[in-house]
């Protein structure tokens, strides 16, 4: 049972310490998720109220860190393959720390972009990303596996937001918000210093095992390679962009829910936060298991073929939110979207890295997160517009939609690159989208 999970190492009771990276990722992600991106409709909620603010100005606050955050995915990935993920980490938490504090004190419209977008700076900087690149940094053949679990960190941050959005209305956004500050810079900085760059910095091998004279021995990256992608060869492929855009596209349901679901559900007679609340740990629950299914899949089955079912998902349930009058329906709705965005965002990182290697996987995805943080902030940002212009939730959430499904197209075109001047071929039967264990010392290329 354990070695199916976690490698032949944990039958022998010996955990890869690559588990406690992933452990302590899945922590700062509940963290940055539950205290910041999952609560942001409450916080939308209460100060709608407090203030009379126009969805516009939400929408408009949600696209500036949207762009920061795709113009510093370069930088970010350069920084993180030169420093580490720890060094990144702990700048990350510091910076949030900060934003939180000063985000207690806003008055205004523009205090309020401003101060969200130095929190927003931090979530960046010491979240995902980040931790992605560390995960990869130490898994392989169990790599879908690894960044499943690593991904349920966010999901579990959905379910820490519902007492998030119960101390907003208790105690006031503002002590939340302090409360906040302190809780994630003495958990998060007790956890960076798990962020060991390599497994050879600890005289092991990616997935487990002692590091030996023949594992350190020249060989192929992976079956499909004699060494990995740099950044510039990647961002000439079909397969970056075609991925990145895969990423980006239900990255536009994803905003607008983050933006506009506590408000969409009390729109519905007789319906509160509460009820908002109840509803988005459920979609919690099942992003859950999309994460956790999708993520031990992927090791084994192709991981294109396993993506388009999520995008379709994603237009489903945006669809059926504008649409919703019920309760019912709006449940429906969170476990489809929930099961959808579990499923795709482990898998589409573990074929990135299996595509273009993990040496350069920093700024590779950082170049990605410009498309990806482009879909984000046209999600938030036009269905504010539309939900402003129209008076409803209809249209603003069918074109979230329709641009969700455009995923299944990018996931189709994003096949396997070929490396410039010929790389190791493939020789069996199984998809080619699917990691298979390099060549042992001593054993032929293939």
């Amino acid at each position: 049972m354990l070695s199916g999970l976690f490698g032949s190492r944990a039958s022998e009771g010996k955990l890869f310490y690559g588990w406690y990276i992933v452990g302590a990722g899945i922590i700062i992600n509940m963290l940055m998720g539950g205290l910041i991106m999952h609560a942001y409709h409450f916080y939308v909620a209460e100060l709608t109220d407090e203030f009379l603010w126009p969805a516009t100005i939400f929408g408009l606050a949600f696209m500036i860190t949207r762009i920061e955050s795709g113009v510093l995915g370069p930088i970010q990935g350069w920084l993180i393959d030169r420093f580490g993920p720890q060094t990144m980490m702990r700048l990350g938490i510091i910076s949030t720390t900060i934003g939180l504090l000063l985000f207690s004190q806003l008055n205004s419209q523009s205090t309020f972009i401003g101060f969200y977008f130095i929190v927003a700076i931090g979530s960046s900087v010491g979240g995902f990303m980040t931790v992605s690149v560390a995960v990869v940094n130490w898994f392989e053949r169990l790599r879908s596996r690894a960044l499943g679990f690593m991904s349920t960190g966010f999901a579990f941050g959905g379910f820490l937001a519902i007492p998030v959005g119960t101390m907003i209305q208790e105690f006031g956004w503002r002590n939340t918000a302090l409360v906040s500050a302190a809780l994630l810079f003495v958990v998060g900085q007790a956890l960076a210093f798990l962020f060991v760059r390599r497994p050879e910095d600890r005289g092991l091998q990616k997935d487990g095992g002692e590091l030996t004279a023949a594992s350190t021995s020249s060989r192929p990256a992976s079956s499909h390679r004699h060494r990995d992608f740099t950044p510039r060869e990647a961002l000439r492929t079909r397969a970056f962009w075609g991925l990145a855009l895969a990423h980006g596209a239900p990255l536009l349901v994803i905003s607008g829910v983050f933006v506009h679901f506590t408000l969409l559900v009390e729109e519905v007679d007789g319906l509160t936060a509460f009820h908002s609340g109840v509803a988005y740990g459920i979609m919690n629950a099942a992003q859950l298991v999309g994460q956790i299914g999708m993520g031990y899949l992927g090791d084994r089955f192709s991981k294109r073929m396993l993506l388009i079912p999520a995008m379709f998902g994603h237009c489903v349930a945006a669809i059926l939110l504008g649409f919703a009058t019920t309760y019912e329906a709006i449940l429906i709705a969170a476990i489809i979207n929930g099961l959808a965005w579990g499923s795709r965002a482990p898998l589409i990182t573990a074929l990135r890295a299996d595509y273009f290697g993990a040496r350069y996987f920093g700024q590779i995805m950082g170049w990605s997160s410009i498309v990806m943080s482009t879909f984000m902030t046209l999600g938030g940002f036009i269905s504010s517009v539309l939900v402003d212009s129209t008076g409803s939730y209809e249209i603003a959430f069918i074109v979230l939609g329709l641009g969700a499904v455009t995923g299944a197209i990018w996931v189709l075109i994003a096949t396997r690159p070929t490396l410039p001047g010929g790389g190791w071929r493939a020789s069996s039967m199984l998809p080619t989208d699917v990691t298979r264990p390099a060549p042992q010392h001593g054993e032929p290329g293939r």
